[in-house]
């Protein structure tokens, strides 16, 4: 059980980093004006709603593999419901920081001349990737 926690740590963390690479790739293609601009609505959610319950992840399963017990009965019911309460506060953080973020990103898209193509956009089963082309009216 131990060399499982010790391989589902890199593994939790891996799943936690690849949508938040993609987040911030996507921002940077933005900043750098490329000529096309994906938006990722749900993907948004990841990187900040899902960083807090990513560290307490590893550590309730650091205390699991430390003690040799379940994480809950070393830290108690208290805290069992506190860790709970804390992580959907988290991914209501992510939720508003997904709104918001995109808001801004569709402001600079607007501001540097983007227009949204219903063509390129793709529908998966990580969200909703809208995608911007640069116009080049002049």
């Amino acid at each position: 059980m131990r060399f499982l926690g010790i391989v589902f740590i890199p593994l939790l963390i891996l799943l936690w980093w690849i949508p938040t690479n993609g987040v911030l790739g996507d921002y940077q293609d933005l900043l750098n004006q490329t000529d096309e601009v994906r938006l990722s609505l749900i993907t948004l959610i990841v990187p900040i709603g899902g960083f807090i319950p990513l560290l307490i992840s590893v550590a309730l399963i650091s205390i699991a593999i430390y003690s040799g017990k379940q994480a809950r009965l070393v830290i108690g019911e208290k805290w069992t419901s506190t860790i709970n309460r804390t992580c959907i506060y988290s991914m209501i953080l992510g939720v508003v920081f997904a709104v918001v973020f995109a808001l801004y990103c569709i402001k600079l898209l607007d501001e540097n001349g983007y227009e949204y193509s219903y063509n390129l956009t793709q529908i998966t089963p990580t969200g909703i990737h809208l995608m911007y082309v640069k116009s080049h009216k002049e």
